[in-house]
Formats: structure tokens, sequence, C-alpha cells
């Protein structure tokens, strides 16, 4: 199969790295970041280590998708407007791009190219950093990863999905891209962590590693309360289980997004200790897009989220905005009916919309 992977970030090297073991035919394009030479990666995994080269590198975004199985996209949620309006006027009728994962992006891409399948994931397939140029190192790779779709149903997603499923085994199909959207654990994990510890970000910096350090009890309070709220956002707007709590991936389950012993490979491998700033991905892919979508569409469907506010008034004061209006809100994705946004995210775009 012929899969393209695009960006230059820590996820999109481990793709390169996956889907190239997997057996695709990949191929890697760059906006316009040198890549390392010839393309090779080195690599190493929880238990293996090597190279691989993908068939095609190249900075030619039409050259990358033509003719592509597959899309795989994980870019910030940020970068996803301005890529869109790159890729979709290229893309044929019934291609597949994949956001990893995508905070309702597949919304975005279908109102452009309501003929195309866009995909998400609840969460990165891999945790992941690449460690020197050429080099990525991927200690954990999923065990079950949701992903959904708009449209949700219908033959253009039955076959996206599976070109998804050949590309990723462990991939668990959701009702719809708004139902993996709500799956996301971005929103739920990283948005405690900052608003808990600005004080040690700002100051210890790169000696300071927010997973190991940063994840106390009285943060996790915060963060199983956040989860919480997500949870019945989810159950409010009719998703059924699994809801993928994350106290799976805490308490070491077989249900979790990733292996039982994901957190320790995770410390162990000092991955983590790096300079984290309110410019991180964290802040404008986790709290500006993802946890205010989640705000605001709880709010719509008159659920309460006094956690999620109150994280986005204090980490708004901090970069004097205001959050939940500058976000990823309904109003920002063209509606603010719920039924809309369902049904459209079920059924698929009926039109091309500006």
């Amino acid at each position: 199969m012929i899969v393209t992977v695009l960006g230059g970030g820590n996820g999109s090297h481990a793709a390169v790295v996956d889907l190239s073991l997997g057996g695709h035919d990949v191929r890697w394009w760059r906006r316009s970041a040198p890549f390392p030479d010839g393309g090779r990666l080195r690599y190493r995994t929880h238990d293996d280590a090597g190279e691989v080269t993908p068939a095609l590198v190249t900075h030619d975004l039409g050259a990358a998708v033509k003719g592509a199985d597959l899309i795989v996209a994980p870019v910030p949620a940020t970068a996803q407007p301005e890529l869109l309006d790159a890729l979709t006027p290229l893309l044929a009728p019934g291609q597949a791009v994949a956001f990893t994962p995508g905070t309702f992006g597949t919304w975005l891409g279908a109102k452009r190219r309501p003929d195309v399948a866009f995909l998400e994931t609840g969460t990165l397939p891999y945790l992941t950093r690449v460690t020197a140029p050429g080099e990525v190192s991927i200690p954990v790779i999923s065990g079950n990863l949701p992903v959904g779709s708009i449209p949700g149903t219908g033959a253009l997603a039955d076959d996206a999905h599976a070109r998804f499923a050949a590309a990723y085994p462990m991939a668990v199909r959701l009702a719809d891209g708004l139902d993996a959207a709500l799956s996301n654990w971005g929103p739920v994990i990283h948005p405690p962590l900052i608003a808990h510890n600005l004080g040690a970000i700002e100051t210890i910096a790169e000696r300071f590693d927010i997973h190991a350090d940063g994840t106390s009890p009285s943060v996790l309070a915060t963060t199983r309360a956040l989860d919480a709220e997500r949870i019945a956002l989810r159950r409010a707007l009719g998703f059924g289980e699994p809801h993928w709590p994350l106290t799976d991936y805490y308490a070491g389950r077989d249900t979790s997004m990733y292996p039982p012993d994901a957190k320790a490979r995770l410390l162990a491998s000092g991955l983590w200790r790096e300079s984290v700033t309110l410019e991180h991905r964290y802040v404008g892919e986790d709290i500006r897009c993802g946890l205010v979508l989640n705000v605001a569409l709880a709010r719509l469907a008159g659920v309460e989220v006094p956690v999620g506010a109150a994280i986005l008034t204090l980490v708004g004061t901090a970069l004097g905005e205001d959050l939940l209006a500058e976000g990823r809100n309904p109003r920002s994705l063209g509606t603010e009916d719920l039924d809309e946004l369902r049904r459209n995210a079920r059924e698929g775009m009926t039109m091309l919309a500006a």
C-alpha cells in the first residue's frame, strides 16, 4: 500500500519508521526543512533498533499525495487549516487522509472536500521523540487506536477505514470523527500539567520533566476530574462505550490506548525531560484547540465542566487571551447547532462549504 506521511515532527518521524517496517511503500513530505541523508532514519523501539529509508522524500506535496492509498498527517491541530488549504485541491475523490490525532480536524477537511474521507485518532499512535537529526526513539506504540471518520458511514468511510486498518492493525473503529475527537486524551492529560506546573515550566525549563516531576497526586486528581467531564459530554451527545477512560492508562490496563507498561517505558526513556513553554504543542493544540472544543461543546449540550473552564481561565490569564472565544470552538467550525454537527459528522457533508 502507498502511504504518504506529512510533516517533520516527532510523530511524522515515527510514522515513517513504523509504516516502512510494516512493509508499506512510504512517501515522506516536509514543507521545506531538509531531510536526513537520503531520507534514512535510524530508530530505536522498545525491543529493536535499525534503519529505514522511505521510497520517496519530497518537498512537492502534489507528488507526495498523488495516487496514495492513505495519507497520514501527524501535524499539530494548529497547522491543519494551512495544510488543508494546500492539500485539498491536490486530492482525488475517494482518497483517505488521517490526522493522528485530529482534534476534530476531520470536520475542517470534510468541509473543504466532502468527496474525500478524513479520519482522526484519539491519540498519537506513538510515544516518541526525535533524538538527533535522522534519529528517532519510539519506546511505545499504541495497542488500541480509536479512529473515526467523516463521513462515519457509507462506502467512502468503509474503504478509508479498511486502508487505515491495513496500516494500523490495532485500529478500533468509532462512530465518526466527532466520536474520535471526544476520545482524544491530549486535551485531558496536558492541560492540568500546564496549569499546575507553570512556575516550574518557566523557571526550571529543560531540567523539569513535566510527566515524571509534574504528575503528582494532586495533578492527577485534576486530570481525573477533567476526564470525567469529557466522558459526561460524550454521554450527553449519545456516544456509547468505550469512552476510553484515562484511568486505564495510569492503571496499566490492556483496555488503554497504550500497552499496560507504557507509563513505565515513558518514564524510563527520559525523553520527556525537555523544555515546555507556553508555545508548546500542549498549549497550542491541547488547550487552544482540544480543551476549548470540549468545553464549548459541553456548554452547548448543557453539561457542567467547571474543571475545564477553570483551566481555560487560568491559562488564558497567563497568556492574556480569552481562549474560549479565540480557540477551536463551534463558532470557528461554522455552526453552533449540535444536531448539525452530529448529523454531518456521521453522514458527511452534502456540499462543499466555504
